[in-house]
């Protein structure tokens, strides 16, 4: 029988967050341009140490695909952290021959969250943000669109606008003569 795999040194650096989807979205943002531009996916596990989380450095994998190292020990996450989601990104719209669907999960991206019982984020190359959520197993939106190229400006957050205020109009009392 094979030895099990050792479970990864934590990164040199990494950043915490507060939810995972920030952690899934800092790590996505970092490497999403990259990957759309080498054709190649990349991804990793997201990790929970205490009640704050972060996201392990990208592995690069192929244009359909990318080991996220969920088969390392501990769920592809440092000894004393936790696996929670992994993230990932769909770079192309063909490759390896055939038509992708880069702003879907794939059943095999469903099967590894469901198996792993974490939830899964994808960064695609139209930018679009996804989370899937392994106990309700429903695809969703996680937040705004991802920068996807070197030449779009940063998302600037709308506003909304101050709700309007209905101006009260004082009509005076007739005169009574």
């Amino acid at each position: 029988m094979a030895e099990p795999l050792p479970a990864p040194a934590f990164p040199l650096e990494y950043e915490l967050f507060n939810t995972v989807t920030e952690a899934a979205r800092a790590a996505l943002e970092s490497v999403l341009i990259e990957s759309i531009e080498r054709r190649k996916e990349f991804g990793a596990m997201i990790c929970q140490q205490g009640n704050q989380f972060f996201a392990m450095p990208p592995r690069e994998g192929d244009t359909n695909t990318v080991d996220v190292g969920h088969r390392l020990g501990n769920g592809g996450c440092p000894e004393g952290t936790t696996a929670v989601a992994y993230y990932h990104t769909h770079p192309a719209y063909k490759g390896a021959g055939f038509n992708m669907e880069p702003d879907r999960f794939s059943p095999e991206d469903r099967g590894v969250a469901n198996d792993m019982k974490i939830d899964a984020y994808v960064g695609s190359v139209s930018g679009l943000f996804l989370r899937y959520d392994h106990r309700l197993r429903k695809i969703m939106v996680a937040g705004p669109r991802l920068r996807n190229a070197r030449d779009l400006p940063q998302p600037v957050p709308v506003k909304k606008p101050a709700p309007k205020t209905l101006r009260r109009r004082i009509i005076p009392a007739p005169r009574l003569l």
